[in-house]
């Protein structure tokens, strides 16, 4: 069942303050990228996430995240300098790998050709954490990080 936008947006425990408590934190730069709220919004209703995790935040409230001068990318809602959204992205990864839900998320990649993604169940025993897909050894591997869907 499709939740509408105002059963996504959550303004009671919004993620977006822990997400931005964790930008002033990080030991590298983090841009973030301004949303447009119309890409923002139909981003959040097609990732299906609320804004009370920090993955349904960052889809909401911004375009992306370039982390360490964007040598990591976090997707939001897509942005001129991260012209992709986390929908559109996994749309276009499950078309090229044939699949119709591989059991985890993108959200994320780097210049090295690594990817991050969310589980789902599908990467094994690491359900609703974060693994890395490292170019050069070509397997998942857990990284022991929550990034909370609700």
């Amino acid at each position: 069942m499709t939740r509408a936008l105002e059963e996504l947006i959550n303004t009671e425990d919004p993620g977006w303050p822990l997400v931005q408590e964790w930008i002033a934190d990080a030991a590298v730069s983090v841009e973030i990228l301004p949303k447009d709220p119309e890409k923002s919004a139909k981003a959040l209703l097609e990732t299906q996430v609320t804004t009370r995790s920090p993955m349904g935040a960052i889809v909401y409230e911004s375009g992306g995240l370039l982390i360490d001068h964007g040598w990591v990318r976090v997707l939001g809602s897509g942005h001129a300098k991260l012209p992709r959204s986390l929908p559109e992205w996994n749309a276009h990864a499950r078309k090229e790998l044939n699949e119709e839900d591989p059991g985890y998320l993108f959200i994320g990649d780097d210049v090295l050709g690594g990817f991050f993604a969310h589980d789902g169940g599908g990467l094994g025993e690491g359900k609703g954490e974060v693994f890395y897909y490292a170019p050069d050894t070509v397997v998942w591997e857990n990284l022991g990080l929550k990034f909370a869907v609700h």
